[in-house]
């Protein structure tokens, strides 16, 4: 447990309340343009308190790890530019979702989207709660497709991080041996 986490929850709780929904801006164009959810206020309060549940968890989760609060440590760093990474993502899948509609296939939230839509349907009838779908705009289909959604995202995002940590020591270890000169060659 992180012996600063009051203080790191808050600072994660700006970060993440900025990110998550630039995240959640595809996701949410395509849930509007699709799902015709602008005439169904009930669907969009869920995705919203979807939202806003996950702000409150990644930044819970994120000050809960020390290393993800030292601006020096790879992880942190790795988690920055997977962030920044995503953000671009999403930036440029909302300006296509806008400008280009049809293009809908090509970013990414669609088919991360669609998967949390059909594993949301499957539940529903494997605990035969009815085959409402996603369409309806009801409460618990929505949610859930949100929070499914959300969730393939955020493991995106901690692969990319990974990735990215890895990249990051491998770059350290490079400066510092170049640093200290290397060695001299093993003869055979």
């Amino acid at each position: 447990m992180n012996p600063d986490f009051a203080k790191d929850f808050l600072r994660q709780l700006r970060f993440w309340a900025l990110h998550v929904p630039l995240n959640a801006l595809p996701s949410f164009i395509i849930a509007i343009s699709l799902f015709r959810f602008d005439k169904q206020p009930l669907a969009i309060v869920t995705i919203f308190a979807a939202i806003l549940l996950f702000i409150i968890g990644l930044a819970t989760i994120v000050a809960m790890i020390p290393d993800l609060n030292r601006d020096g440590h790879p992880l942190t760093r790795g988690l920055r530019a997977a962030v920044k990474i995503r953000a671009w993502i999403s930036g440029l899948s909302s300006t296509m979702l806008v400008i280009a509609p049809p293009s809908m296939s090509l970013v990414p939230d669609f088919w991360c989207g669609y998967v949390s839509a059909a594993l949301t349907e499957g539940l529903l009838q494997a605990l035969h709660l009815g085959s409402s779908g996603v369409r309806t705009g009801s409460f618990l289909p929505v949610m859930l497709t949100t929070a499914l959604e959300g969730l393939i995202i955020a493991m995106a995002l901690a692969m990319m991080t990974f990735f990215l940590c890895l990249y990051f020591q491998s770059r350290e270890r490079r400066k510092a041996f170049t640093s200290a000169g290397s060695p001299a060659r093993l003869r055979r």
